[in-house]
């Protein structure tokens, strides 16, 4: 993986300087609550991994979809129901920055 000019020339490949892995996630539900999202966090923490970023939630619980940034070695599994212990939620993977498998 480079980014950047490598010897005056700029150079790209696949990869990220995010670290190991991360995964950006997206959970659907319709009006997702507070004390949801506090239980999505939860699992996520439970399952091991580090939230490095989450977008999408407002305060008036009105969000259908709310992204997290995960950090880890582990695999998030997307999930098509019931996801991360809120019932009617769906999960989907919508990024996987891998080290191991940038080269």
């Amino acid at each position: 993986m480079s980014f950047g000019p490598t010897s005056g020339k700029p150079t790209g490949d696949t990869g990220n300087g995010l670290g190991p892995r991360t995964q950006i996630i997206n959970v659907a539900k319709t009006n997702i609550t507070r004390a949801e999202l506090t239980t999505m966090i939860q699992a996520l923490k439970e399952e091991g991994h580090t939230i490095a970023g989450v977008d999408g939630y407002t305060a008036d619980d009105q969000a259908d979809n709310v992204q997290f940034a995960l950090q880890s070695t582990k695999t998030y599994v997307a999930d098509s129901s019931n996801a991360l212990g809120v019932t009617g939620a769906a999960s989907t993977i919508l990024a996987d920055f891998d080290q191991a498998r940038a080269q």
